[in-house]
Formats: C-alpha cells, structure tokens, sequence
C-alpha cells in the first residue's frame, strides 16, 4: 500500500473515531441531563398537585378531578394517589405508545427517571401520597433529533476533513515525486 494511502487511510479512521467518540459522548450526556430534568419535573409536578388538592379538604371525588384535569394534558405516564394505608385513592396510566425514536434507540439508551412523590395532608392529618411519572416520549423525541443533528454536522466535518486531507496529501505527493 502506497504511503499516500496509508495516510488518507489514517485520516479516515482517526475522523470515524472522532465521530463515534464525540456522538457518544454527547448523547450520555444529554440523556443524563435529560433524566435528571425529568426526575425534578416528576418532583416539582407531584408537589404541586399534593399542594393543590392540601388547600381544601381533599376528598375522592376532588383528588378524581384534579388528576384527571393534570393528566389529560398528555404529559404524563402515570399519577397516581394512594392513601395512607397504601390502597389506590385514584390513578391514571398511559399505554405505551409510540415514540418518535426507532426502538433500538429507545431501548439502548433508557431514558428511566425517577418518580415524584408528595404527601397530601388533609389539615393534620395525612389523606395520602402522590406518585407521578412525566412521559419520556418527550425526551426519547429530543435525543434523537440532536443524535441525528450531531451525526449530520459530524458527518460534514469528515467530508470536508477528508477534502482537505486529500487536497494536502496530492500537494505532498506532487512535492515528492518532484524531488526524486
């Protein structure tokens, strides 16, 4: 093999690495990062709703509402409230659907955060807990976009990397072939 492609061959291979490596890391850390917003959503939201239903005297058919009202928005997995004992007061569950990334994506990088939990009180006394679960569609969606963005941008950044190693090798070939 000819040194001019053993360099244009070493080129190549050093740029795919850059991208794996760059697309890589990249993605970890916008998955953490998108797990940990997540997990404070799921906080925040289940605190505001046992805020909510502690301002009245909660009771089966006002904590039916205010879930109801939360989770047609269409953000969320699950909500659910148990009372003290543990028992299921109310809860809303969303089917699996679909998700706007491929599921190798979806099931290679798990997107799992943690629930939110609150008490709600009832003056003194406790009435019960709330669980809730954001949708990770949302976040699945995000991650694939900017995964399909970096790989794109990458992908551009090789061919010009690889345009410009070409042009200076052909330069170096010329200038050698010149002084033997």
């Amino acid at each position: 093999m000819s040194m001019y492609r053993q360099l244009w061959l070493a080129a190549v291979i050093t740029t795919l690495f850059a991208l794996l490596g760059s697309v890589l890391v990249t993605t970890l850390s916008a998955r953490a990062y998108l797990i940990e917003q997540l997990t404070i959503k799921n906080a925040d939201n289940a605190s505001a709703l046992a805020v909510a239903l502690s301002q009245h005297q909660p009771d089966a058919v006002s904590v039916e509402l205010a879930v109801a009202a939360l989770f047609d928005s269409g953000y969320y997995e699950l909500i659910r409230v148990t009372d003290p004992r543990g028992r299921t007061i109310v809860e809303r569950k969303s089917p699996v659907g679909e998700y706007a990334a491929p599921s190798w994506f979806v099931d290679m990088l798990p997107i799992d955060a943690t629930p939110g939990q609150a008490r709600i009180s009832a003056g003194w006394k406790q009435f019960g807990t709330v669980t809730l679960i954001s949708h990770s569609r949302f976040a699945y969606r995000t991650l694939w976009q900017n995964v399909i963005q970096l790989v794109g941008v990458m992908t551009l950044a090789g061919l010009v990397g690889g345009f410009l190693v070409t042009k200076i090798l052909r330069r170096w070939c010329q200038t050698t072939k010149a002084s033997e």
